[in-house]
């Protein structure tokens, strides 16, 4: 299971240098302890927000729309929000982590038995250890997220997933960004629309290095991506695009009239009981985070890149959790509380890829996992890694969430050692 990301940033003269031993994911005040929780207003729309959601005249509605099924595993309920820290897997993380480095948390169980560890630092330069009450950015570990809160909008027959996005979306980009006028709503979410990739666009990366605290929009991002090609004609092949869910960040706003950050709220972090799951928008840009680290161009000293915006808070990585608030996540999803067994189904219909497992709509479902089907998604962003995985059938969550990106690197990544050992611990 390899974490990937696409780029680094060089900011070694803007940014700290901070002594340490020792980017955005394609596949996303400083806190020192941040186990503070965020204001209540998780909903509040950001100072800096996109254009207003297009007014759409009748867009297409099919609410007798069923999307292919497929089988349903059961979520098995909620999750408790405190549990036993293991000695065992404390060993784990010692044997891939040194206390003086960026941190990982880990969580190991289920409903009924479940273990967590954390170690490493939250901040290097105060050294402050890392708690598991700690704030991360998840990166793309949000989309299965976004994806949910886009599919309740099927469930209310509000759109479907065969209806074409461009029913959906200002003119100026159907215009402009190559396979929207043919891209289905399935194909975007799973990422077989062919739409250009903003994230591997160079103009995109010279821009946030130029001006690495702007904050971006949607529209404005999706702009980096308008003069590159399809990568092919919708339906007829995959390809990691964060352009998808940039697109369905859109429409979820459009739809609902409503902030992305309100959308999530309500479809999902309320229904899974993900109290402490916000998207960082711009007026709660770096609220209560760890510091996020990555390697220097040379040299061994880490850059503090948590103010570093290269698309925080957007609907392909944007969203903010605690390690116990994000293991709710895919029990609630394949328990029910969040779509209906239908959209539920085509949501887990993967389709082959080379990237690894079969991809759904936003999320890996691997039928060959090594310890039974394995549900889940990872994600990388500058400072921060994320991999969160659920086996139904053993109703286990495992999660892993670090502020070293470099954990995430390479087939050989940390972060992956780590949930691999944890996983081959619990089945011992």
């Amino acid at each position: 299971m390899t974490l990937r990301s696409f780029f680094k940033f060089s900011l070694l003269l803007m940014l700290l240098l901070i002594p340490a031993c020792g980017q955005r994911d394609d596949a996303d005040s400083p806190p020192g302890d941040s186990g503070e929780p965020p204001t209540e207003d998780t909903g509040s729309p950001p100072e800096d927000v996109d254009d207003p959601p297009v007014d759409v005249d009748d867009p297409p509605v099919d609410a007798d729309d069923s999307p292919e099924e497929g089988p349903v595993p059961d979520g098995g309920g909620g999750l408790p929000q405190t549990g036993e820290v293991n000695e065992e897997l404390m060993a784990l993380l010692e044997r891939n982590l040194a206390a003086t480095d960026p941190g990982v948390v880990l969580y190991v169980g289920s409903s009924e038995e479940n273990y967590r560890a954390a170690y490493g630092l939250a901040n290097i330069e105060t050294n402050t250890p890392i708690q598991l009450t700690d704030y991360f950015r998840i990166a793309s570990t949000s989309k299965p997220m976004v994806s949910a809160a886009l599919l309740t909008f099927v469930d209310s027959g509000d759109i479907s997933l065969d209806d074409p996005i461009a029913d959906y979306l200002p003119a100026d980009i159907v215009n402009n960004l190559a396979s929207v006028s043919g891209t289905t709503v399935r194909q975007m979410l799973q990422m077989t629309s062919g739409i250009p990739n903003y994230t591997k666009v160079d103009a995109f990366t010279d821009a946030v290095n130029a001006a690495p605290r702007t904050a971006w929009t949607p529209t404005q991002v999706l702009e980096f991506a308008y003069d590159e090609p399809a990568e092919f004609t919708p339906g007829s092949g995959f390809d990691y695009s964060n352009s998808n869910y940039i697109l369905a960040h859109i429409i979820i706003e459009t739809l609902s009239e409503k902030t992305l950050a309100v959308v999530l709220k309500e479809t999902v972090f309320d229904p899974a009981g993900m109290t402490e799951c916000y998207l960082e928008t711009a007026d709660r840009f770096a609220e209560n985070i760890v510091r996020g680290y990555d390697e220097p161009e040379s040299g061994s000293q880490l850059l503090d890149v948590t103010e570093v915006n290269d698309g925080v808070g957007l609907g392909d990585g944007g969203v903010v959790c605690t390690l116990d608030s994000l293991v709710k996540f895919l029990p609630a999803l394949l328990n029910g509380d969040i779509l209906a067994e239908n959209t539920l189904a085509a949501m887990l219909a993967g389709v082959a890829n080379d990237r690894g497992a079969p991809y759904g709509l936003g999320i890996d479902v691997d039928n060959e996992g090594a310890f039974g089907l394995t549900i889940g998604h990872e994600g990388a962003a500058s400072g921060f890694a994320t991999s969160l995985l659920y086996l139904p059938e053993d109703k286990l969550s495992v999660a892993a969430i670090t502020n070293y990106i470099a954990y995430s690197d390479g087939d050989d990544a940390v972060l992956a050692s780590i949930v691999d050992g944890a996983l081959a611990w619990w089945f011992d």
